[in-house]
């Protein structure tokens, strides 16, 4: 039973609620799968048991909550892809119901967070595994405000929040830290029902090594860790640039391929500024949750283990750099429940704000927002990945020509997902969907495409087939060995996912 009383009435929760699903609908009609979302859905449509599942996905380094999910729906519902789409609306939904009806923020901030850049458009148009996350994290919180009652229930919630990325590992491991505080003042550590919830969370964090194992050795899909490196002023400034970018994500608005392109950091600003950023919003946060003591460790803990990961892997993605926004919505959400009082906390934890902190609060709210409406703009507007364009021309096409090579193996799980098939790679020499991340796949330079055609006798049984490439060819013939005509190209998607399709005549 959750003892949390709801901070917003019904009426003005199902009103923005409704607003927020409908845009969502729209915006998931319009954006086209990228690589990523297509991947991890053909893992699950092209895996035939559990065991294979979790041999398909030792490249990649998530736990696998996610890809079960999709499995289920493509063995037993349909390998349509836009199942997945709608199974993220109902996520991304539960997510916004749960946060507007229970989040103790005031209506204002609860709809520039909702309708700003990370919960309108990265975390919600996007099918991946993060917004299951967040439904199961913002639970948690809701279950926290009566913690005795509802242990078992956080036990569980953070056993699944393990076993859906590694950053909810992360807030699993402030969970735990935060409720851990508590029992340890009411000296309550060695009773069993907190023994058996620090079993489930220890279980959950074993499922995450075991799940997150990647293959290291000629991983193509892995930033180079070199520890040598870790050290470095170099990677310090790229974790610094994270954490700014996750409170504003700003990005080149001048750039036609916007998205993860960033201008704050990376020494577009100057480090005078950037230096000044990053102090600001390092500090920033404490302040607002200051005297909340356990709402302080989870936030630094949590934030602190993400700094960790990007001075060590240097990997960069709006997704990952959000992470630092979530994380302080959960411990404001924390420090309410820390001042609670009969069980019920209060509706607006930043109520007590000087005119300054909340302005500057407000400002980051107000830039996240205009954001993401931007984004939005551009999804609606522009193809995100030409890879539905490309996939209906290759389903126009006249019987005869439907074998379809792919050259550039990312490129060609979009095709399969739409296509609801698979391709013949030019990369691995065999027909497949997702992508395996093996860098002999991923050949630096790239071959020319008559050597790539060359190596693989097959093709010349085949006659003619239909090429689909990454890259613009040079259109002509090789007398001895085949001919390359142009079909249609589509370019200038908005993450630069461009297609150019041939047809090839085999001599």
């Amino acid at each position: 039973m959750i003892k949390t009383a709801p901070t917003l009435a019904w009426k003005p929760v199902l009103i923005l609620l409704s607003v927020y699903v409908v845009v969502s609908a729209l915006g998931m009609r319009a954006h086209e799968l990228f690589l990523d979302e297509a991947h991890h859905f053909l893992i699950a449509r092209d895996s035939a048991s559990f065991s294979e599942l979790y041999h398909n996905s030792r490249y990649d380094g998530h736990p696998l909550l996610w890809h079960v999910l999709l499995f289920f729906i493509t063995h037993f519902l349909t390998t349509d892809p836009g199942a997945m789409q709608v199974l993220q609306l109902l996520i991304a939904t539960g997510v916004a119901a749960v946060f507007l009806r229970y989040a103790p923020f005031s209506l204002i901030v609860k709809a520039a967070v909702l309708f700003g850049y990370y919960f309108l458009f990265e975390y919600d148009l996007l099918s991946r595994n993060y917004a299951l996350g967040f439904l199961f994290l913002f639970l948690c919180c809701c279950l926290l405000a009566d913690t005795q009652r509802n242990l078992f229930g956080i036990g569980l919630l953070l056993f699944l929040l393990c076993n859906t990325h590694v950053f909810f590992g992360f807030a699993s491991i402030g969970i735990y830290l935060f409720v851990s505080v508590g029992y340890s003042r009411q000296k309550k550590l060695l009773t069993l029902p907190f023994l058996f919830f620090t079993g489930l969370f220890l279980l959950g964090l074993v499922c995450t090594f075991i799940q997150s194992r990647v293959v290291q050795v000629d991983n193509a899909n892995l930033t180079p860790v070199r520890p040598a490196e870790w050290l470095s002023l170099n990677n310090f400034r790229f974790a610094a640039d994270g954490l700014v970018r996750g409170w504003l994500p700003v990005p080149h608005f001048h750039d036609e391929h916007f998205w993860n392109h960033y201008w704050l950091g990376g020494g577009h600003t100057g480090p005078l500024l950037e230096a000044v950023l990053f102090l600001f919003l390092l500090v920033f946060p404490g302040w607002l949750l200051r005297g909340k003591p356990g709402a302080l460790l989870f936030y630094y803990g949590c934030v602190g283990l993400l700094l960790v990961f990007f001075v060590v892997t240097q990997m960069t993605a709006a997704r990952y750099f959000g992470m630092v926004f979530v994380f302080f919505l959960v411990a404001a959400w924390l420090s309410a429940v820390e001042t609670q009082g009969g069980g019920l906390y209060p509706a607006d934890v930043f109520a007590g704000l000087g005119p300054v902190s909340r302005l500057c609060l407000y400002g980051i709210l107000a830039v996240q927002v205009l954001v993401g409406w931007y984004a939005l703009e551009q999804d609606l507007t522009r193809p995100f990945s030409q890879s539905r364009n490309a996939a209906h021309f290759l389903q126009s096409l006249p019987s005869g020509r439907e074998r379809i090579v792919v050259d550039g193996y990312n490129c060609g799980p979009m095709i399969c997902a739409y296509l609801e098939g698979r391709v013949f790679y030019l990369a691995t020499g065999q027909e497949g969907s997702f992508c395996v991340w093996k860098n002999e796949y991923f050949p630096k330079p790239r071959p020319a495409i008559g050597q790539e055609l060359a190596q693989w006798p097959m093709l010349r049984t085949l006659h003619e087939f239909v090429l689909v490439s990454n890259r613009r060819l040079e259109a002509g013939s090789d007398s001895t060995r085949f001919r390359l005509t142009p079909l249609q190209s589509f370019e200038n998607s908005i993450i630069g996912e461009d297609y150019y399709i041939y047809r090839v005549d085999m001599f």
